[in-house]
């Protein structure tokens, strides 16, 4: 009898659903004969208000409102804040997660989001409560102390630094934390090779010297993205510009206007984009922010990462993990950014010394191992 396992998200920025899939993917890849794979978004359609304030309050807070979301994130981490906000999911997300369970026949549960995490197991328990729950804190260095309330459940987590502080701060027992590399999708194993390379650049119409700078910040895009590309347009480098804006329409429309009365040719707008592997592959230095999949990628693909901002609590130990270790600088004005861009791209001696110190970062991806501790549990 095939295991059928269910992993539960949320769409608060891409960093839940995306090792889902990519997950659910490895298990089809590897046990293809035993293992079943569903995927739920933990809200149903008519936990309208849940969504607005956890989604659509997310991506307002963190873009435009940072203080908002600074003071929600640290008031949520008190454990009466905790209680109420679980009440509040629970009163329809119990009875949606339950339904999905019965109805799927799901033996095991995978939880990639610290919200349903403590619903995750009520729901569970309404309906066998020996249905394991695995509970994967999606962020490796900074997490929100809601990810280690529910202690029934067994904990992966993508750095050694919040093993230890999931035993020591939060109590869990030792041999129900599990740390593994950070899960990435398969095109990001390795860097392109120089024929991969070459194809992709082409496919952009590049010429083969000409230097890629890239801004990008996730789902919902960078926030001071216009700024930098107004101090680009400014100084016209004879860089090629590529900006991704992910979901964030208007961001979008705001920097193809700046464009157009620029006037120039070297700079492209993208919203959401599939083909996210060959732009952090060609491109020869990144702008970003300290989301954990954006910044995991482009150091697993060796490229130099210059944070222009990052959502304090969560994303902290990603930008610190890049910045001390020499991957990556932390710079906050548009002129001091484009300054550093340019110098890494102009500055062979200095790009070299920053691969090296990427390379040595070792970063791997932990997608088969963690696929082969779910389907083995």
């Amino acid at each position: 009898m095939k295991q059928r396992i269910a992993f539960l998200y949320l769409n608060t920025g891409g960093g839940h659903l995306a090792p889902a899939r990519a997950l659910a993917a490895a298990l089809g890849e590897s046990y293809a004969s035993e293992d079943e794979c569903f995927l739920l978004d933990g809200f149903s359609d008519g936990m309208r208000y849940s969504r607005f304030f956890f989604e659509t309050g997310y991506s307002l807070t963190s873009n435009y409102f940072e203080p908002g979301y600074v003071l929600f994130y640290r008031v949520t981490e008190l454990p009466l804040s905790i209680r109420f906000g679980n009440y509040l999911v629970a009163l329809h997300g119990v009875a949606h997660i339950a339904r999905f369970i019965r109805e799927n026949a799901i033996t095991k549960v995978v939880c990639l989001h610290e919200v349903l995490s403590i619903i995750a197991r009520t729901a569970i328990d309404r309906v066998d409560s020996s249905i394991p729950l695995i509970t994967m804190v999606t962020d490796p260095f900074t997490a929100h102390a809601l990810w280690f309330y529910q202690k029934n459940a067994e904990l992966v987590v993508f750095s050694e630094k919040l093993r230890e502080e999931a035993i020591q701060r939060y109590g869990f027992a030792p041999d129900r934390v599990r740390a593994f590399p950070f899960i990435l999708s398969r095109q990001y194993e390795r860097p392109y090779g120089a024929e991969e390379l070459a194809l992709a650049r082409a496919r952009f119409g590049l010429d083969p010297k000409k230097k890629v700078l890239l801004v990008a910040g996730g789902g919902e895009g960078l926030k001071g993205a216009r700024k930098i590309v107004a101090e680009f347009l400014d100084r016209r480098p004879d860089v090629e510009l590529f900006v991704v804006c992910g979901k964030n329409a208007l961001l979008r429309q705001s920097l193809s206007r700046q464009i157009r009365r620029a006037g120039v040719e070297n700079v492209r707008i993208f919203g959401f984009v599939p083909f996210m592997c060959d732009l952090l592959n060609i491109c020869d230095c990144v702008i970003t922010k300290g989301g954990a999949s954006t910044v995991m990628e482009t150091l697993a693909v060796g490229k130099p990462v210059i944070f222009s901002t990052f959502i304090r609590g969560q994303e902290l130990g990603n930008v610190l993990f890049a910045v001390h270790r020499g991957a990556g600088w932390y710079l906050r004005d548009p002129k001091q950014i484009l300054d550093q861009a340019l110098r890494v791209m102009s500055d062979p001696n200095l790009s070299a010394r920053t691969t090296e110190r990427i390379a040595a970062l070792g970063v791997r991806n932990g997608l088969d191992d963690v696929a082969r501790f779910i389907h083995e549990l």
